[in-house]
């Protein structure tokens, strides 16, 4: 019985090894040619598998573009996690603000090449409404845990985690849209990645130093 589960187990690996082949083939063609040049055929013969292979995991091009999205838009969020997992300091909110913003900031050539995939998505994303409706989210929720975390770091003695003060969530899509913005010139080359984490971290305690102990009094 042991020896059925372990082969089992094999197979479920080989068959997410696979699938993520074919969806690294897919940013490889995003990221080199744009996503208006993804068919099943590339990816299968990037992938290096059959067409049938492909079909056997996405069934159309919209389904693997569209797996490809969520996949790429899910890696940022899994980075965070395993960076404030081995952050003694990760409780301190201000520390997961630096670590949440940093993030968003390539540093390697890989990263990079992440961040040119997420932007040519992000365009993708733009004229199909379902996608569209999921980046907006994805973007909401980020903004709502940087406002989160800014109520806390600015008045940590309020005691009130539900209400977030719309001054804090002004300054998120601030921070986020800065930090964004910055990633994109480090992908162009004009600025390196510790330029940019310095204007990142440096608007971050502007704000704080201007919100610290006012929190509680707008709302």
């Amino acid at each position: 019985m042991g020896k059925d589960r372990n082969a089992v187990r094999g197979l479920g690996a080989a068959h997410e090894q696979r699938r993520r082949d074919i969806l690294d083939a897919v940013f490889a063609i995003v990221d080199t040619e744009g996503t208006e040049q993804v068919s099943i055929r590339r990816v299968a013969d990037a992938a290096g598998v059959s067409v049938g292979r492909v079909q056997h995991y996405f069934r159309t091009k919209d389904d693997l573009l569209a797996e490809a999205f969520t996949t790429i838009n899910s890696h940022g969020t899994d980075r965070v996690r395993e960076r404030l997992s081995s952050e003694d300091s990760a409780a301190d909110p201000r520390r997961v603000l630096t670590v949440v913003l940093g993030e968003l900031i390539p540093r390697t050539a890989d990263d990079c090449r992440l961040v040119r995939v997420a932007q040519a998505f992000e365009t993708y994303a733009h004229t199909r409404p379902q996608l569209r409706e999921r980046l907006t989210q994805g973007y909401d929720e980020l903004a709502a845990l940087l406002a989160h975390l800014l109520h806390a770091s600015a008045d940590p003695q309020t005691g009130d985690t539900e209400h977030v003060p719309a001054t804090f969530r002004t300054d998120a899509y601030e921070l986020l849209a800065l930090a964004t913005g910055l990633a994109g010139l480090v992908v162009t080359g004009n600025l390196d990645a510790r330029q940019a984490h310095t204007i990142a971290t440096t608007r971050l305690d502007e704000v704080l130093s201007a919100r610290r102990g006012t929190g509680s009094q707008h709302r």
